[in-house]
């Protein structure tokens, strides 16, 4: 945001590229200037000219064009994502514009102007790499515990000397002593360096409330810009200078050089009481009158009058104008990486409604909370997408313990793309929730980007007896009628991997109780006790990522062959011991130079395989059921499958493809009340969805990914089924 009235900037606003004109959709990079030490400057420079009110612009011109669904999608970024100098800053770099590009060169994204706008966001996270890291770690050690590193070191090479000197059992002790003195402060210095509970810190209070006032900013602003279009220096003069008397003598320019300072200093005043028995409101014409240049004939009543006026109109105005955007509403799209997706799920916490009243219910506990996906005046929440995400796997179960239940069911629609190898939550944050997370036992420590779906073998890790399953695991498939999702609980697909478990650990308490039984599983489980009565996580799309194989953008060389993108050569899910062990070794010491032969990115490979990203990017601009229509005119030839198609879901699709020109409408159009569409095509046009959703477990079967469709999205998306309805439905079923 750009500096006003000499008020400190709290966000930088950038365009992700030096020519923005060429882009159909515009791409934003949004800064927030918190710096990474509470004692440092703010030394950033905002490097061009866009501000707040050119987002503002950009997104109002396109609901006023009325092509589509009008649309702001927001990338929010990780942990260890720190810019390494001045120069260059690897999350705008490495990926804000490779995502912007993609949305501007993909033919189904941009198929129409004037329809969607991306902002990256940057809070202020740390780098492991980051200069002086280490330094700076050392000279923050408190004195006391300075002196206990120094004293134990001490302590330990002098009993050592000793030891060499004199054979007695007391000497062992004192080195044990300083040992442990040392270790101690050792240990809280390699927490330090992590940058993980600082980033965490940082996330938590400076990139949650910096997002929050940029969207708090743009509705204000978006309402204020639709206010504008009738608010003009005619419309006051017509509506208030020829009303009162002792005005009509002034022209137009001069009435309204006076009513814009009004406006101003009313505006710095929100609370004033106008009333002009007031004592407050007496001293504040007084001021008026010294502060701007008040024509001596108008009088304190006559100023009174006006400003009774002017509150009058405006509050008139500004009721028109929310009546505009509940009718006209923008898309608000999240997608979350890592510690992103904390970020996320609080600001969405925050900008919920808490008065809204499908959100309260009623005081009578029979009455259910049916929150509504608005957030403010002009968003509503459209897709999420949690890549990789850094918040406990409880945000998909039930309990008083799930504080993300009511902000994740407020969007349309969520995805979450995960795998086992992700070690950077499996070992960072799991570490780090030991000391925090609120939890009697260690299994529920664990976070929800290493959620992974049931393997489709014995699920003993010794006998692992595997018959293949990829592509889209909850669909079914009988020769006498289209595939169709299964209505079932998702929750028991869904397992963690814990490495001295002799199984995965489901997430539903059903199957889990059935575990003890048949497998070495302990007492304490990552499931809750309760049933799941919310349906939480049937809400979700999952695609597991494990074993995902593709061609990658790292380099020349990983574009000609498949690899595996998360693990390494020849592992299969679940991962042992030995297999983490090994990933360990390929993610410290990853570098996209010399991918696939060495390395792995086992917590950001997603944004670099070549299909995951046509996955995730159209999901969060298009939507399931657009995304499902562009997947019919994308070749297995586009997405590197050699494989050719079976002959049945070949003629399938050429079959889907011309369904749209039966039915006479553009791909990807919703059918709506002003659309109407006769049963006949309705069914066209589902027969068509299930082919996509065919073709689609047909793709992540050769791409070697585990899925599972939400059944809302079976239900909304392919077979039209209104939202509202379904939703409730799967919300409140075990109630019923």
């Amino acid at each position: 945001m750009s500096q006003e009235n000499g008020s400190p900037m709290e966000i930088l606003i950038e365009n992700l590229f030096d020519n923005p004109e060429q882009l159909v959709i515009p791409g934003y990079f949004v800064r927030s200037t918190a710096p990474a030490n509470v004692e440092d400057l703010t030394d950033l420079t905002d490097k061009d000219l866009p501000t707040i009110k050119d987002v503002v612009d950009c997104l109002y011109e396109n609901v006023l064009s009325g092509k589509g669904d009008p649309s702001l999608v927001i990338a929010i970024h990780g942990y260890n994502t720190g810019p390494v100098g001045q120069a260059h800053d690897g999350v705008k770099e490495g990926w804000y514009q490779p995502l912007c590009n993609f949305a501007n060169s993909d033919s189904f994204i941009r198929r129409e102007k004037n329809n969607s706008v991306f902002i990256g966001y940057r809070w202020p996270s740390e780098s492991l790499s980051q200069k002086n890291i280490r330094r700076d770690a050392f000279n923050a050690l408190p004195i006391l515990l300075r002196a206990l590193f120094f004293a134990g070191l001490g302590i330990t090479i002098l009993a050592i000397i000793l030891l060499f000197l004199f054979d007695q059992a007391g000497i062992g002790v004192l080195a044990l002593i300083g040992v442990i003195g040392a270790a101690i402060v050792l240990s809280l210095y390699l927490l330090r360096i992590t940058v993980y509970f600082r980033d965490s810190y940082r996330a938590t209070y400076f990139g949650v409330t910096d997002l929050v006032e940029v969207i708090r900013k743009l509705d204000q602003g978006l309402v204020e810009r639709r206010m504008q279009e009738t608010l003009t220096d005619e419309f006051f003069y017509d509506r208030i200078a020829q009303q009162i008397d002792a005005c009509r003598d002034y022209d137009s320019p001069t009435f309204s050089r006076l009513l814009t300072c009004i406006r101003r200093e009313l505006g710095r005043r929100q609370d004033l009481l106008i009333d002009a028995n007031d004592p407050r409101f007496k001293r504040f014409l007084t001021r008026l009158r010294l502060e701007i240049d008040v024509p001596k004939d108008i009088s304190n009543d006559t100023l009174t009058s006006i400003m009774q006026r002017l509150v009058v109109l405006q509050g008139l105005e500004y009721d028109r104008a929310e009546q505009f955007w509940r009718q006209n509403t923008i898309k608000l799209s999240l997608i979350g990486h890592s510690m992103g997706a904390h970020v996320t799920t609080q600001v969405i916490r925050i900008l919920s409604d808490v008065f809204d009243p499908s959100s309260v219910g009623a005081i009578e506990s029979s009455v259910e909370k049916l929150p509504s996906s608005r957030v403010g005046r002009v968003f509503c929440l459209g897709r999420l997408l949690l890549v990789s995400p850094d918040i406990p796997t409880l945000a998909i179960q039930s309990g008083r313990a799930n504080f993300l239940r009511s902000a994740l069911r407020r969007f349309e629609e969520a995805y979450l793309f995960s795998n086992e190898g992700d070690l950077a939550l499996r070992l960072a944050s799991t570490a780090a929730n030991y000391f925090s997370f609120p939890a009697r036992t260690r299994f529920h420590g664990y976070r929800l980007g290493n959620v992974t779906i049931k393997p489709w073998f014995d699920e003993s890790k010794r006998r692992r007896r595997r018959t293949e399953k990829y592509g889209i695991v909850n669909l079914e498939k009988k020769p006498d009628r289209p595939p169709y999702i299964l209505s079932d609980s998702l929750l028991k697909y869904l397992t963690l991997s814990v490495i001295n478990q002799g199984a995965n650990q489901s997430l539903d308490p059903t199957v889990q109780k059935q575990q003890r039984g048949e497998y070495k599983v302990a007492e304490e489980t990552v499931a809750p006790n309760e049933v799941d009565e919310e349906a939480i996580a049937d809400l979700f799309t999952y695609f597991d990522c494990t074993e995902y194989k593709d061609r990658a953008y790292y380099n020349a060389e990983s574009l000609k062959q498949d690899s595996y993108i998360m693990i390494l050569g020849g592992q299969r899910s679940p991962l042992t011991l030995f297999d983490y062990f090994r990933l360990f070794i390929a993610y410290a010491t990853f570098s996209p130079k010399h991918f696939p032969k060495k390395g792995r990115d086992v917590h950001g490979g997603y944004f670099w395989g070549q299909f995951s990203q046509v996955l995730m990017y159209r999901l969060a601009f298009l939507g399931f059921r657009s995304f499902l229509d562009s997947l019919l005119l994308t070749t297995p030839e586009a997405l590197n499958i050699a494989e050719p198609l079976p002959e049945d879901l070949k003629q399938r699709i050429a079959q889907a493809q011309e369904v749209n020109t039966a039915i006479g409408i553009p791909m990807g159009t919703i059918p709506k009340d002003d659309l109407p569409l006769s049963q006949q095509q309705i069914m066209m046009l589902q027969t068509k969805r299930q082919t996509a959703l065919d073709y689609l477990s047909w793709i992540c079967e050769k791409k070697q990914i585990q899925s599972l469709v939400a059944p809302e999205r079976y239900q909304v998306d392919v077979i039209g089924r209104d939202r509202e309805e379904v939703r409730e439905s799967f919300l409140l079923r075990t109630k019923r």
